[in-house]
């Protein structure tokens, strides 16, 4: 009878917790413990010497010297090949007869006769043209020669009247001078016999000597004269024949504005517009003769020219020519060269204007170090070592096609800086 009243008091307990009261537990002295701090370390002395080490390392590493970074560096390695002695060179092709069209008159074009690429022949007109200045040229010309001609004919009517009174005159004088003669033979005839006084007959005689010295003066004048007046008419005839010549240019020049073919060939660069104004030796075009074949023309850089000899072997894709001619004069640093395949065998493809790429050889190929060609290869250059280049002197040989022969100083496998290096320190470092 004594379990149900524990089991109500159990559920009761159970339904209200709070209500219940636990028994006192046993002392267990915690509340006489305290919690105490956590003891430190003391790193003090480890520190200081690591900041003294740091200190020095970043000293140390201030006062050392720093080497120059390249920046984008361009390495390329010595190889051991065949050094190709030529230049390669851009040529273009050329005929090897034209005659080129200049114009010789200044005129506005008039009329054009015939097309860039027309076949002419020789003698065939071009183009035609107008020259106001010509044609005034020409009528003052033929003014001026008329007028001197009517000159040369006024004085030479002039020269014929002054002839004919100066016969005139001579014939009287001629006269004058045999009455003299007779008179005075007469009175030295009377003065012998008597009848008149001897101052009569030295009166005769001094009218004789008289009429000598005129007749011997007025002789003498007229042939200056006519001499004078022949000289005068023929200094004025000259002047009209100079005149006349240059009428006839004038007139020739009127001619030469219908410009003809100097020759038979293919038009070439021909774009005269009507309309146009030229000038005395304006580029107007060429004609070349097909039949004469072609050559290649390039530009050498003057470097070259004290290795050009007549006869080196050129290749292309043009076929094998031979260097012909190399001309003399050097404009702009260049020189220009005449290529020719032998005995004219150039291919039919080729049109005059076209470009074709050539090597022109120096010299028999090689077997030497070679390098590519840059602005940092030098007689002192710089050399790879890790992360760093090197500088180093070395002999460099012959350049040619972008390659430089290396004669000292690099072996086969060494990496060199090709471009332009920051500055000329011994050594430089790799980014």
């Amino acid at each position: 009878m004594r379990t149900a009243p524990l089991a109500g008091a159990w559920c009761a307990a159970t339904v209200h917790p709070v209500m219940t009261t636990s028994p006192p537990a046993a002392p267990s002295g915690a509340a006489m413990d305290r919690a105490l701090p956590k003891r430190r370390r003391h790193w003090a002395a480890p520190a200081f010497v690591a900041a003294v080490v740091g200190g020095a390392a970043l000293l140390a590493w201030q006062r050392a010297p720093r080497l120059q970074t390249v920046d984008s560096p361009q390495l390329a390695a010595v190889s051991a090949g065949e050094f190709r002695d030529e230049v390669a060179l851009r040529a273009r092709v050329e005929p090897l007869r034209s005659v080129q069209l200049d114009a010789a008159e200044a005129g506005r074009v008039e009329e054009v006769l015939v097309h860039d690429g027309d076949q002419v022949a020789a003698g065939a007109p071009l183009y035609r043209l107008q020259s106001d200045e010509q044609e005034q040229l020409l009528m003052q010309r033929s003014s001026e020669v008329a007028q001197q001609m009517a000159n040369v004919s006024v004085q030479r009517s002039a020269q014929a009247a002054s002839l004919a009174q100066n016969r005139h005159d001579l014939a009287q004088l001629q006269a004058a001078q045999q009455q003299a003669e007779s008179d005075y033979q007469r009175q030295a005839q009377l003065a012998a016999a008597g009848f008149v006084a001897p101052a009569a007959v030295e009166t005769s005689r001094r009218q004789l000597a008289l009429a000598d010295r005129l007749l011997k003066q007025a002789a003498a004048d007229q042939r200056q004269e006519t001499a004078i007046r022949a000289q005068s008419i023929a200094e004025m005839a000259r002047a009209v024949q100079g005149l006349q010549r240059g009428l006839q240019l004038l007139e020739r020049a009127r001619d030469r504005l219908l410009k003809r073919a100097p020759l038979a060939g293919q038009l070439s660069g021909f774009e005269l517009q009507v309309g146009a104004s030229v000038r005395p030796g304006d580029k107007l075009g060429r004609i070349d003769d097909p039949a004469g074949g072609v050559q290649l023309v390039a530009d050498v850089d003057e470097f070259w020219l004290p290795r050009l000899q007549v006869g080196q072997a050129v290749t292309s894709d043009a076929g094998n020519l031979a260097l012909a001619q190399t001309l003399p004069q050097v404009r702009g640093g260049r020189a220009h060269v005449l290529l020719r395949w032998p005995e004219g065998r150039a291919p039919a493809s080729l049109r005059p204007g076209q470009a074709v790429d050539v090597r022109l050889q120096l010299s028999a190929p090689t077997t030497a170090l070679i390098l590519p060609e840059g602005p940092g290869v030098q007689a002192q250059l710089y050399v790879r070592q890790g992360r760093t280049l090197q500088r180093r002197a070395v002999r460099l040989g012959r350049h040619a096609s972008g390659l430089v022969e290396i004669l000292s100083g690099l072996r086969a496998g060494d990496e060199v800086l090709i471009s332009q290096p920051p500055s000329n320190d011994t050594q430089l470092a790799l980014p």
